[in-house]
Protein backbone atom coordinates (compact mmCIF):
# COMPACT_ATOMS: atom_id res chain seq x y z
CA UNK A 1 0.00 0.00 0.00
CA UNK A 2 2.89 2.34 0.85
CA UNK A 3 4.30 1.76 -2.44
CA UNK A 4 1.26 2.98 -4.01
CA UNK A 5 0.64 5.73 -2.36
CA UNK A 6 4.13 7.03 -3.31
CA UNK A 7 4.66 6.51 -6.69
CA UNK A 8 1.20 6.77 -8.20
CA UNK A 9 -1.54 8.63 -5.32
CA UNK A 10 0.86 11.04 -3.82
CA UNK A 11 2.37 12.40 -7.05
CA UNK A 12 -0.73 12.41 -8.94
CA UNK A 13 -2.29 14.68 -6.25
CA UNK A 14 1.14 16.74 -5.55
CA UNK A 15 1.53 17.21 -9.51
CA UNK A 16 -1.73 17.93 -10.21
CA UNK A 17 -2.62 20.63 -8.00
CA UNK A 18 0.45 22.43 -8.75
CA UNK A 19 -0.50 22.53 -12.39
CA UNK A 20 -4.10 23.68 -11.21
CA UNK A 21 -2.09 26.44 -9.11
CA UNK A 22 0.02 27.23 -11.48
CA UNK A 23 -3.32 28.10 -13.96
CA UNK A 24 -4.68 29.94 -10.99
CA UNK A 25 -2.05 32.06 -10.39
CA UNK A 26 -0.31 32.42 -14.02
CA UNK A 27 -3.62 33.27 -16.40
CA UNK A 28 -5.58 34.27 -12.88
CA UNK A 29 -3.31 36.48 -11.96
CA UNK A 30 -2.85 38.20 -15.45
CA UNK A 31 -6.55 38.15 -16.43
CA UNK A 32 -7.10 39.82 -13.12
CA UNK A 33 -4.37 42.64 -13.48
CA UNK A 34 -5.45 43.47 -16.50
CA UNK A 35 -2.27 42.53 -17.53
CA UNK A 36 -3.98 40.24 -20.49
CA UNK A 37 -6.06 43.16 -21.82
CA UNK A 38 -3.28 45.51 -21.82
CA UNK A 39 -1.13 42.52 -24.24
CA UNK A 40 -4.39 42.53 -26.43
CA UNK A 41 -4.10 46.49 -26.73
CA UNK A 42 -0.65 46.12 -28.53
CA UNK A 43 -2.08 43.66 -31.42
CA UNK A 44 -4.10 43.30 -33.66
CA UNK A 45 -6.65 44.92 -34.90
CA UNK A 46 -5.53 47.19 -32.75
CA UNK A 47 -2.30 48.87 -33.88
CA UNK A 48 1.10 48.33 -32.10
CA UNK A 49 5.07 48.12 -32.47
CA UNK A 50 4.57 43.98 -32.44
CA UNK A 51 1.69 44.14 -34.75
CA UNK A 52 3.99 43.12 -37.52
CA UNK A 53 3.66 40.61 -40.03
CA UNK A 54 5.55 37.58 -38.57
CA UNK A 55 5.02 34.59 -40.67
CA UNK A 56 2.15 35.65 -42.86
CA UNK A 57 -0.52 33.69 -41.03
CA UNK A 58 -3.24 35.83 -39.24
CA UNK A 59 -3.92 33.60 -36.27
CA UNK A 60 -0.50 32.48 -35.68
CA UNK A 61 0.72 36.65 -36.32
CA UNK A 62 -1.66 37.46 -33.54
CA UNK A 63 -0.51 34.89 -31.01
CA UNK A 64 3.19 35.49 -31.97
CA UNK A 65 2.09 39.39 -31.56
CA UNK A 66 0.72 38.52 -27.53
CA UNK A 67 4.04 36.15 -27.20
CA UNK A 68 6.07 39.46 -28.30
CA UNK A 69 4.98 42.14 -26.67
CA UNK A 70 5.23 39.72 -23.44
CA UNK A 71 8.43 38.78 -24.03
CA UNK A 72 9.82 42.55 -24.86
CA UNK A 73 8.03 44.25 -21.82
CA UNK A 74 10.06 41.57 -19.45
CA UNK A 75 13.79 42.82 -20.32
CA UNK A 76 12.65 46.33 -19.12
CA UNK A 77 15.85 47.46 -16.98
CA UNK A 78 14.48 46.87 -13.37
CA UNK A 79 13.10 42.94 -14.08
CA UNK A 80 15.47 42.07 -17.09
CA UNK A 81 17.99 40.33 -14.20
CA UNK A 82 15.29 37.70 -13.17
CA UNK A 83 13.97 37.09 -16.59
CA UNK A 84 17.62 36.26 -17.51
CA UNK A 85 18.16 34.06 -14.43
CA UNK A 86 14.49 32.37 -15.01
CA UNK A 87 15.61 31.38 -18.76
CA UNK A 88 18.89 29.66 -17.66
CA UNK A 89 17.64 28.12 -15.00
CA UNK A 90 15.06 26.47 -17.03
CA UNK A 91 17.90 24.75 -19.21
CA UNK A 92 17.80 21.69 -17.11
CA UNK A 93 14.16 20.92 -17.06
CA UNK A 94 14.06 21.39 -20.82
CA UNK A 95 17.22 19.29 -21.61
CA UNK A 96 15.83 16.73 -19.32
CA UNK A 97 12.58 16.27 -21.73
CA UNK A 98 15.09 15.95 -24.01
CA UNK A 99 17.50 13.24 -22.54
CA UNK A 100 14.43 11.39 -21.15
CA UNK A 101 13.19 10.99 -24.77
CA UNK A 102 16.63 9.60 -26.16
CA UNK A 103 16.84 6.59 -23.56
CA UNK A 104 16.58 3.02 -25.31
CA UNK A 105 13.62 2.09 -22.67
CA UNK A 106 11.50 5.62 -23.02
CA UNK A 107 8.02 5.93 -22.40
CA UNK A 108 5.59 6.77 -25.13
CA UNK A 109 4.19 9.45 -23.24
CA UNK A 110 7.73 11.22 -23.16
CA UNK A 111 8.80 10.37 -26.50
CA UNK A 112 7.98 13.09 -28.00
CA UNK A 113 9.56 16.61 -25.86
CA UNK A 114 8.90 19.18 -28.86
CA UNK A 115 5.09 18.63 -28.67
CA UNK A 116 5.47 19.41 -24.74
CA UNK A 117 7.79 22.21 -25.41
CA UNK A 118 4.75 23.82 -27.85
CA UNK A 119 2.79 23.17 -25.59
CA UNK A 120 4.27 24.84 -22.53
CA UNK A 121 5.10 27.91 -24.90
CA UNK A 122 1.54 28.41 -25.49
CA UNK A 123 0.35 27.39 -21.74
CA UNK A 124 3.25 28.27 -19.63
CA UNK A 125 5.96 26.22 -18.42
CA UNK A 126 4.66 26.30 -14.83
CA UNK A 127 1.41 24.41 -15.71
CA UNK A 128 3.22 22.22 -17.86
CA UNK A 129 6.09 20.96 -16.33
CA UNK A 130 3.99 19.57 -13.34
CA UNK A 131 2.03 17.66 -15.39
CA UNK A 132 5.63 16.38 -17.02
CA UNK A 133 6.62 15.31 -13.84
CA UNK A 134 3.77 13.38 -13.28
CA UNK A 135 4.13 11.28 -16.21
CA UNK A 136 7.67 10.91 -15.58
CA UNK A 137 7.38 9.53 -12.54
CA UNK A 138 3.96 7.36 -13.39
CA UNK A 139 5.63 6.27 -16.57
CA UNK A 140 8.56 4.23 -13.98
CA UNK A 141 11.46 6.59 -15.60
CA UNK A 142 12.25 7.19 -12.25
CA UNK A 143 12.93 3.18 -11.47
CA UNK A 144 14.81 2.61 -14.80
CA UNK A 145 17.04 -0.36 -15.16
CA UNK A 146 20.29 -0.20 -16.66
CA UNK A 147 19.48 -1.23 -19.99
CA UNK A 148 16.10 1.22 -20.69
CA UNK A 149 17.92 3.76 -19.25
CA UNK A 150 20.94 3.60 -21.72
CA UNK A 151 21.30 6.57 -24.07
CA UNK A 152 24.02 5.84 -27.47
CA UNK A 153 26.11 8.16 -28.17
CA UNK A 154 24.77 9.52 -31.14
CA UNK A 155 21.11 10.08 -29.40
CA UNK A 156 23.30 12.19 -26.44
CA UNK A 157 24.72 14.06 -28.79
CA UNK A 158 21.49 14.81 -31.04
CA UNK A 159 20.31 15.98 -27.58
CA UNK A 160 22.99 18.43 -26.41
CA UNK A 161 23.24 19.94 -29.71
CA UNK A 162 19.69 20.08 -29.40
CA UNK A 163 19.64 22.25 -26.16
CA UNK A 164 22.90 24.17 -27.24
CA UNK A 165 22.07 25.14 -30.80
CA UNK A 166 17.90 25.00 -30.17
CA UNK A 167 17.43 26.49 -26.73
CA UNK A 168 20.29 28.23 -25.80
CA UNK A 169 21.75 30.28 -28.76
CA UNK A 170 17.83 31.29 -29.77
CA UNK A 171 17.60 32.41 -25.65
CA UNK A 172 20.88 33.98 -25.86
CA UNK A 173 20.31 35.87 -28.89
CA UNK A 174 16.80 37.11 -27.40
CA UNK A 175 17.99 38.50 -24.32
CA UNK A 176 20.81 40.31 -26.22
CA UNK A 177 19.21 41.95 -28.97
CA UNK A 178 16.09 42.39 -27.83
CA UNK A 179 14.58 42.69 -31.23
CA UNK A 180 11.07 41.53 -31.65
CA UNK A 181 11.38 39.32 -35.03
CA UNK A 182 14.53 37.41 -33.01
CA UNK A 183 11.46 37.14 -30.24
CA UNK A 184 9.23 36.00 -31.97
CA UNK A 185 11.30 33.34 -33.85
CA UNK A 186 12.45 32.08 -29.81
CA UNK A 187 9.03 30.78 -29.62
CA UNK A 188 9.54 27.90 -31.81
CA UNK A 189 12.40 26.98 -29.67
CA UNK A 190 11.24 23.39 -29.11
CA UNK A 191 10.81 22.93 -32.99
CA UNK A 192 14.38 24.17 -33.43
CA UNK A 193 15.19 21.82 -30.44
CA UNK A 194 13.70 19.16 -32.68
CA UNK A 195 14.93 19.95 -36.23
CA UNK A 196 18.43 20.37 -34.67
CA UNK A 197 18.05 16.57 -33.02
CA UNK A 198 16.94 14.93 -36.25
CA UNK A 199 19.33 16.66 -38.47
CA UNK A 200 22.12 15.28 -36.31
CA UNK A 201 20.95 11.51 -36.01
CA UNK A 202 20.43 12.09 -39.70
CA UNK A 203 24.11 12.53 -40.20
CA UNK A 204 25.62 10.40 -37.18
CA UNK A 205 22.81 7.39 -36.70
CA UNK A 206 22.47 5.30 -33.66
CA UNK A 207 23.23 2.24 -35.69
CA UNK A 208 26.91 3.95 -36.34
CA UNK A 209 27.32 5.44 -33.07
CA UNK A 210 26.22 3.07 -30.85
CA UNK A 211 28.59 3.50 -28.31
CA UNK A 212 27.12 4.41 -24.37
CA UNK A 213 26.95 8.32 -24.43
CA UNK A 214 26.87 8.54 -20.46
CA UNK A 215 29.69 11.42 -20.54
CA UNK A 216 28.15 13.34 -23.78
CA UNK A 217 24.44 12.91 -21.26
CA UNK A 218 26.68 14.61 -18.26
CA UNK A 219 28.34 17.01 -19.97
CA UNK A 220 24.89 18.41 -20.71
CA UNK A 221 23.41 18.33 -17.25
CA UNK A 222 26.66 20.16 -16.11
CA UNK A 223 26.43 22.35 -18.99
CA UNK A 224 23.14 23.33 -17.63
CA UNK A 225 24.41 23.64 -13.83
CA UNK A 226 27.03 26.12 -14.51
CA UNK A 227 24.70 28.26 -16.52
CA UNK A 228 22.25 28.31 -14.08
CA UNK A 229 24.78 29.08 -10.97
CA UNK A 230 26.54 31.71 -12.80
CA UNK A 231 23.12 33.86 -14.06
CA UNK A 232 21.44 33.21 -11.00
CA UNK A 233 24.77 34.55 -8.78
CA UNK A 234 25.23 37.32 -10.99
CA UNK A 235 21.56 38.33 -10.84
CA UNK A 236 21.37 38.18 -6.99
CA UNK A 237 24.89 40.28 -6.57
CA UNK A 238 23.74 43.11 -9.08
CA UNK A 239 20.52 43.73 -6.43
CA UNK A 240 22.05 44.86 -3.49
CA UNK A 241 19.10 46.23 -1.66
CA UNK A 242 17.00 43.56 0.02
CA UNK A 243 13.57 45.24 -0.71
CA UNK A 244 14.40 45.27 -4.70
CA UNK A 245 15.69 41.70 -4.07
CA UNK A 246 12.24 40.58 -2.84
CA UNK A 247 10.37 42.59 -5.27
CA UNK A 248 12.32 41.00 -8.22
CA UNK A 249 11.58 37.53 -6.89
CA UNK A 250 8.92 37.23 -4.85
CA UNK A 251 5.55 37.13 -6.28
CA UNK A 252 2.54 38.73 -4.69
CA UNK A 253 -0.08 36.72 -3.78
CA UNK A 254 -3.22 38.73 -4.94
CA UNK A 255 -3.35 40.03 -8.20
CA UNK A 256 -1.56 43.55 -9.07
CA UNK A 257 -4.43 46.76 -9.21
CA UNK A 258 -5.82 46.15 -12.27
CA UNK A 259 -6.23 50.90 -11.55
CA UNK A 260 -2.12 51.05 -11.54
CA UNK A 261 -1.18 47.54 -13.12
CA UNK A 262 1.24 48.24 -16.08
CA UNK A 263 2.70 45.68 -18.94
CA UNK A 264 5.68 45.44 -17.32
CA UNK A 265 4.63 44.83 -13.81
CA UNK A 266 1.62 41.80 -15.20
CA UNK A 267 4.65 40.39 -17.14
CA UNK A 268 7.27 40.39 -14.10
CA UNK A 269 4.55 39.11 -11.87
CA UNK A 270 3.34 36.10 -14.39
CA UNK A 271 6.91 35.13 -14.80
CA UNK A 272 7.80 34.88 -11.48
CA UNK A 273 4.62 32.60 -10.84
CA UNK A 274 5.73 30.77 -13.69
CA UNK A 275 9.12 30.24 -12.19
CA UNK A 276 8.09 29.01 -9.26
CA UNK A 277 5.85 26.59 -10.57
CA UNK A 278 8.24 25.38 -12.86
CA UNK A 279 11.31 25.45 -11.00
CA UNK A 280 9.64 23.97 -7.70
CA UNK A 281 7.76 21.42 -9.40
CA UNK A 282 11.26 20.32 -10.80
CA UNK A 283 12.62 20.41 -7.01
CA UNK A 284 9.84 18.25 -5.86
CA UNK A 285 10.16 15.62 -9.02
CA UNK A 286 13.89 14.87 -7.79
CA UNK A 287 12.40 13.38 -4.54
CA UNK A 288 11.67 10.32 -6.76
CA UNK A 289 15.05 9.52 -7.90
CA UNK A 290 15.84 8.62 -4.14
CA UNK A 291 15.45 5.01 -3.92
CA UNK A 292 15.45 4.80 -0.58
CA UNK A 293 14.48 6.93 2.83
CA UNK A 294 18.20 7.92 2.76
CA UNK A 295 18.49 9.20 -0.34
CA UNK A 296 15.53 11.13 -0.38
CA UNK A 297 16.86 12.81 2.91
CA UNK A 298 19.82 14.19 1.20
CA UNK A 299 18.28 15.33 -2.11
CA UNK A 300 15.95 17.11 -0.33
CA UNK A 301 18.66 18.63 1.93
CA UNK A 302 21.01 19.57 -1.36
CA UNK A 303 17.66 21.11 -2.95
CA UNK A 304 17.40 23.49 -0.21
CA UNK A 305 21.17 24.47 0.17
CA UNK A 306 21.85 24.51 -3.45
CA UNK A 307 18.69 26.41 -4.32
CA UNK A 308 20.07 29.31 -1.71
CA UNK A 309 23.34 29.19 -2.47
CA UNK A 310 23.48 28.35 -6.78
CA UNK A 311 19.71 28.35 -7.81
CA UNK A 312 16.90 26.24 -8.02
CA UNK A 313 18.10 25.39 -11.49
CA UNK A 314 21.21 24.12 -10.71
CA UNK A 315 19.89 22.30 -7.65
CA UNK A 316 17.66 20.56 -9.99
CA UNK A 317 20.67 19.91 -12.35
CA UNK A 318 23.11 18.83 -9.68
CA UNK A 319 20.37 16.10 -8.52
CA UNK A 320 19.94 15.01 -12.51
CA UNK A 321 23.91 14.57 -12.74
CA UNK A 322 23.94 12.28 -9.82
CA UNK A 323 20.83 10.28 -10.89
CA UNK A 324 22.78 10.02 -14.21
CA UNK A 325 25.67 8.74 -12.17
CA UNK A 326 23.65 5.92 -10.73
CA UNK A 327 22.24 5.13 -13.71
CA UNK A 328 25.26 4.53 -15.83
CA UNK A 329 27.88 5.63 -14.45
CA UNK A 330 28.02 3.69 -10.97
CA UNK A 331 29.33 0.02 -11.10
CA UNK A 332 26.76 -2.27 -11.34
CA UNK A 333 26.38 -3.56 -7.09
CA UNK A 334 26.36 0.71 -6.51
CA UNK A 335 23.48 1.89 -8.77
CA UNK A 336 21.26 -1.23 -7.50
CA UNK A 337 18.73 0.77 -5.66
CA UNK A 338 17.98 -0.92 -2.19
Amino acid sequence: MSTLVLRTLLPAILFTSLAFGANYFLLGHLVKSGGAALLSSQCPPNPGPYSVRYVGIGSIDGLLCILVAFFQSSFDPTTFPFAADFLASWSGPVALTFIEAARSGRSTVLAFPAVLGLFYQTRGAGFTFPLFWLALILSGHTRLDRGSARIDQARAEAALFAVLGGFVLPSVLMLILQDPVVTAAWQFFPAWMWALQATHLFIRPSSRHHTSGYWTVQATFIFTFITSAISHVAAIGATQDLGLLRDLYVPPIAPPDPATTTLQLATHVFLQWDAIFTLGSSLFGTLWFAGNTKEAALIALWDVIATVVVGPGAAVSGVLLWREWTLNGAPEDVSKKE
